[in-house]
């Protein structure tokens, strides 16, 4: 635990620079606002990853510490400029105290969460080995965008921003990676919360100031760590089936002790998530639990942070600064493309629905609104599309486009059940009650905000703005959803994407809405009949953690560190070995190619690509049919590994292993259990042994 906790200090301490190297920028950007210290950590470290990234795209330096250096020097010099220039202004200070108390927040949460992660650290499962590959190709070095470790000889073609500020850290602190991978999840739940809490007592500010600051918490816990109504379930007998009964089919008997604690012991939380057949939607409570620091995780900030400037903007009257700030909104909303691509386009559209319905007087007017609101659009576009066309130059998109879901004629012969298939014609449709499960405490909230809150209050206009574009973003996967390559599960990342969003919107607004209700004076019968069916409500999406957290870090029984790999050193040690060895003796800012036997994705196969961040062949099947487009390529790259592995002319190896300049072959497990008749014998003919432990040897071959 003293090695995790010196660690911790070292990679706080990175952030904590970052942060005071951006903290007169954000004193500009938010002079009022209490706070404003948290603010500065993620704006920190997302500039420095933005100049980081530039200047490794453009080809004028690559990537590694000095240039993590130069980059911070130049933020350093900007915030210094802003010094200079409202060095008088007195609404940008803060006391010491205050910021001792938000660095101790902050410090705090990450902390919490390392603790939480250190009790189920495996860095496996689900899509981290892809993070952790992306994150370790990027710190091998060299210019961007950086070599997919799955498919030599080709950039990864992803959305990467997010995975480079997480190698920025880890470079700029020295920290490992397999430490700085749990590291970055917990730093990610603690600028969640903290952002999270200062915007939240920004919009309770009329309030008391020990109102504000609670139910600033009561915020940053709703947006942090609370579920859905479907916890509801801990209540029923459970289930076991693909379609799920109503939970009131299913109640348990909750004066028989036994069988409530069956279904109380026995509630499996992911499902909370995979509700509604063929679809995903995720919440942050969920993927701080299970732990995938991916695209969507990595976005969090960034996408608190454009909401901040939708409630600055909301106040702001000075024509300048508002100019200045639509700039930085549009490089933000560039740098959420960059790292969860519907992020971007989500927040440019909230903040045109905010002016579009500040600007409405009615339809005779709308081609007027819509005129201007075009107009004062263009400052935003422009610096997105400067923002992300270095990005774009080199990303092919996988998404083909927006089709409809269930056109009308498919409607009227629609058949029993989610799914119809016709042709190219698709048919889901989420069931009204299963909403209301996922989405029936916000929408609660949000009747409660237009009916009994305070009229009159612009927060409260703000926040009934945000539920509206909220809903917007829920109904849209009914009607329409993004073209990928999921046949069955066709609009399941649309509305992934789209929801995540909308429940980190109706956070603030559900958290400001009961907190005004609670401590609103002379409650009618109707506002306090509310606010006691809001209670049971409340209860069921904050009890979630208590089921997620006990399953995934096993209630919190056994301390095993932050280290990420003990696992791969138990359960594949000669695997381990050869990748301590590569990582010890290859020089990998050349990107060698490693060749190892590929496999399904959310497998355990190219453990030695994920792990060295060097490119291979060919790895994970499915997610690189996503990347490139198709599964011809995959699927051709795989045949000419079986070739190479199990084939008996010594000269077509040796053709292919030029093809793909294939510097070093892996033959371990993984490649006798794939390849049943694999010939080692005219494998090692082609090259020398370089490294054996074990039944595993590697073969460096000459490809020139």
């Amino acid at each position: 635990m003293l090695t995790d906790g010196i660690l911790a200090i070292k990679w706080w301490a990175g952030i904590w620079i970052l942060g005071l190297l951006a903290k007169p920028i954000v004193n500009f950007l938010f002079p009022t606002w209490k706070g404003k210290w948290l603010l500065a950590k993620p704006i920190g470290l997302l500039i420095v990853s933005y100049l980081v990234w530039l200047m490794a795209i453009t080809s004028i330096a690559p990537f590694g510490l000095g240039l993590i250096i130069i980059s911070m020097i130049i933020l350093a010099s900007l915030s210094g400029w802003v010094m200079f220039k409202h060095k008088n202004s007195d609404a940008y200070r803060e006391s010491w105290k205050e910021i001792l108390v938000e660095e101790l927040l902050f410090l705090f949460c990450l902390l919490f969460w390392s603790w939480i992660k250190a009790h189920e650290p495996t860095i496996n499962g689900l899509e981290k080995f892809m993070d952790f590959g992306f994150t370790q190709s990027i710190l091998n070095g060299g210019y961007f965008p950086p070599k997919d470790m799955w498919f030599s000889g080709q950039p990864i073609n992803y959305y990467y921003f997010g995975h480079l500020t997480m190698a920025v850290l880890v470079k700029l602190t020295g920290v490992s990676l397999s430490f700085g991978f749990n590291l970055m999840l917990a730093t990610l739940f603690s600028v969640t919360f903290t952002t999270s809490f200062v915007m939240g007592r920004k919009i309770l500010s009329k309030l008391s100031p020990k109102t504000a600051l609670i139910g600033a918490i009561f915020i940053a816990w709703l947006v942090t760590l609370s579920g859905n109504l479907h916890s509801v379930y801990a209540f029923t007998r459970g289930y076991t089936v693909d379609s799920p009964p109503p939970f009131w089919q299913i109640w348990s008997n909750l004066f028989n002790k036994e069988e409530f604690l069956d279904g109380w012991n026995t509630y499996w939380y992911p499902n909370a998530t995979r509700f509604i057949p063929y679809s995903i939607h995720e919440f942050p409570s969920y993927s701080f639990v299970v732990s995938d620091i991916h695209g969507h995780v990595l976005a969090i900030p960034i996408a608190l942070i454009l909401l901040a400037l939708n409630i600055l903007l909301w106040e702001e009257t000075d024509k300048k600064r508002v100019e200045i700030i639509q700039i930085i909104y549009g490089f933000l909303s560039g740098l959420a493309f960059m790292t969860n691509a519907l992020d971007g386009p989500i927040y440019i559209g909230l903040w045109m629905f905010f002016k579009f319905i500040n600007n409405w007087s009615g339809f005779e007017n709308i081609k007027k609104v819509i005129v201007l609101v075009g107009k004062q659009i263009l400052p935003i576009l422009i610096t997105f599309l400067i923002t992300v066309i270095p990005f774009m130059v080199t990303f092919k998109p996988f998404v083909s486009g927006v089709a409809i879901n269930c056109p009308p004629a498919l409607l009227e012969n629609r058949k029993i059940g989610p799914l119809l298939f016709e042709g190219v014609e698709k048919c889901q449709k989420s069931e009204l009650w299963m909403l209301v499960v996922l989405w029936g405490f916000f929408a609660y909230a949000a009747i409660g905000l237009a009916s009994f809150v305070k009229k009159g209050d612009k927060t409260r206009k703000l926040l009934l703005i945000i539920s509206v574009f909220s809903a917007l973003l829920i109904v849209f996967p009914e009607f329409f959803y993004f073209k990928d390559i999921y046949p069955l599960h066709f609009r399941s990342n649309t509305m992934f994407k789209l929801g995540y969003q909308a429940f980190i919107l109706m956070s603030f607004v559900s958290g400001y809405t009961l907190v005004s209700l609670v401590v609103q004076k002379n409650h009618k019968l109707l506002t306090k009949v509310f606010l006691i069916f809001a209670f049971p409500l409340l209860i069921l999406v904050s009890i979630y953690p208590y089921f997620s957290v006990r399953s995934y870090f096993g209630s919190l029984k056994e301390y095993k560190g932050l280290y990420g790999l003990s696992w791969l050193e138990e359960k594949y040690p000669e695997d381990f070995q050869v990748i301590n060895w590569l990582n010890a003796n290859v020089d990998k800012k050349n990107h060698p190619v490693i060749l190892e036997a590929p496999g399904d994705s959310y497998t355990d196969y190219n453990r030695i690509s994920t792990f060295t961040g060097l490119p291979t062949v060919v790895g994970w099947a499915v997610h690189e049919w996503l990347w490139r487009g198709g599964y011809e390529p995959v699927g051709k790259r795989s045949a000419d590994v079986t070739e190479i592995y199990t084939g008996v002319d010594p000269v077509k190896k040796q053709e292919l292993l030029k093809k793909y300049k294939v510097k070093y072959v892996v033959v371990g497990w993984s490649e006798r259990g794939k390849y049943l008749n694999l010939n080692e014998t005219t494998l090692s003919s082609l090259g020398r042994l370089r490294f054996e432990y074990g039944s595993t040897k590697l073969y460096e071959v000459a490809t020139d």
